[in-house]
């Protein structure tokens, strides 16, 4: 069982890495709308990687209920899918945190022309603070 969730989480982190490049390239693009029609996959991707992740807590739980050294619990198979699994989540961490500077810069640099053609700060849930050397730019509307 855990070598299959394994297989699944470590697929829907293939189509997460996939499809945050695909973002990526949009951006660059400026190509809004195929970046926006994607929200809706990767809403149901994250779902997903977020069940299998409990599903594979839970077994690792349960197996670990026995006593035994976790050694002992893990099939040399299902450690091979575990190291996949670290590897692709520190790269999708890696992409998704680009995407996410590049998203914010573009948030940024429309927000500032919109209040330059306007004269009118937009409310886009974000708070741009004055610049420090010590602290950061950014806060998040609660």
């Amino acid at each position: 069982m855990l070598k299959q969730t394994l297989t699944s989480i470590n697929s829907t982190l293939d189509s997460l890495i996939n499809i945050t490049q695909q973002d990526i390239e949009d951006i660059k693009n400026a190509n809004h709308n195929a970046l926006f029609q994607r929200n809706t996959q990767k809403d149901i991707l994250v779902n997903q990687f977020s069940n299998l992740k409990s599903q594979i807590d839970s077994i690792l739980v349960k197996r670990s209920e026995s006593g035994k050294p976790l050694e002992e619990l893990i099939s040399p198979d299902e450690d091979i899918l575990l190291g996949e699994f670290r590897n692709k989540l520190n790269n999708f961490y890696t992409i998704h945190k680009r995407f996410a500077k590049m998203a914010l810069n573009v948030t940024h640099f429309y927000s500032n022309l919109l209040h330059k053609v306007s004269g009118s700060e937009p409310d886009i849930g974000y708070e741009m603070k004055p610049t420090s050397i010590y602290t950061s730019n950014l806060s998040i509307k609660g």
